[in-house]
């Protein structure tokens, strides 16, 4: 019974998290890997595209699509540019008052073949 709460919830909260996608929201705020994921999932889906469909854009097959998906980490930044603009988005980086600057609590994960974060 508990693993339907999980799922219930994930669901939830995967659904709520489209409908503010869909609500014309332009900013997404994003602090950390972990957060990614849901962000990629959630823009492919508010642009009524399945992965196939990103897949076909970048030439590679649905199941690695789904792969770089669930753990965009392990691809090069400009692979994950562009796919950012096949969801269209453009990326902008903002600084941070001083104050308020600080150092990532985490490293990126070492990849495989040279492949960056």
């Amino acid at each position: 019974m508990l693993y339907f709460v999980f799922i219930t919830c994930e669901l939830y909260i995967e659904k709520r998290t489209l409908e503010l996608y869909n609500a014309e929201m332009n900013t997404l705020l994003l602090q950390s890997p972990s957060q990614l994921p849901l962000h990629l999932k959630s823009l492919r889906k508010s642009r009524k595209m399945t992965q196939a469909d990103m897949a076909k854009r970048l030439q590679i097959t649905q199941e690695r699509y789904s792969k770089i998906e669930r753990n965009p980490q392990l691809i090069a930044t400009g692979r994950l540019l562009e796919i950012l603009g096949h969801l269209g988005v453009d990326v902008l980086l903002k600084l941070r008052p001083p104050e308020s600057s600080r150092m990532p609590t985490s490293t990126p994960t070492p990849t495989r073949r040279g492949e960056d974060w």
